[in-house]
């Protein structure tokens, strides 16, 4: 195919379609869909933000989530010393949404697999849960998750 508008003709009804299957999905589907997507934007940026703070905090997950309130956009939270903690982002910046135009909500399970990936790099001797409390696809003001170990 070549460049130009039937390229982007293509990928703009591509992306709606996937959009409108994500909507058929349930959530272990989502999960297993975006398991790899997520780790692959773990692996760039996201993973070196997260490991670059835990190294300065030593492993210190208490000192990791209350230091996370320094970076833009993005909150940590403790709500039980050594088992439980929040990330609070107040944006969605991922390109599916920012880029493509996909708003479900299911989209999200991105961002909850790519936590879990994060997490087993940096804390690999504990098991842990990831939750999803509020999206901003859903309507709600921030992208909200708990994390227990």
């Amino acid at each position: 195919m070549s460049e130009g508008s039937g390229f982007s003709d293509f990928f703009n009804g591509w992306f709606t379609a996937f959009g409108e299957g994500l909507e058929k999905m349930d959530e272990k589907e989502c999960s297993r869909l975006f398991s790899e997507c997520a780790c692959r934007c773990a692996k760039d940026a996201v993973k070196y933000l997260y490991r670059d703070l835990f190294d300065e905090c030593k492993g210190d997950l208490d000192l990791f989530f209350s230091k996370l309130n320094e970076k833009n956009g993005i909150d940590g939270k403790v709500i039980e010393k050594g088992k439980v903690y929040e990330l609070i982002f107040y944006s969605c910046e991922c390109p599916l949404k920012t880029e493509a135009g996909i708003s479900s909500p299911r989209l999200c399970e991105c961002s909850k697999e790519s936590m879990i990936f994060v997490f087993k790099e940096l804390v690999r001797d504990r098991d842990f849960s990831v939750q999803q409390i509020e999206t901003i696809l859903k309507g709600d003001n921030a992208c909200h998750y708990r994390i227990t170990f």
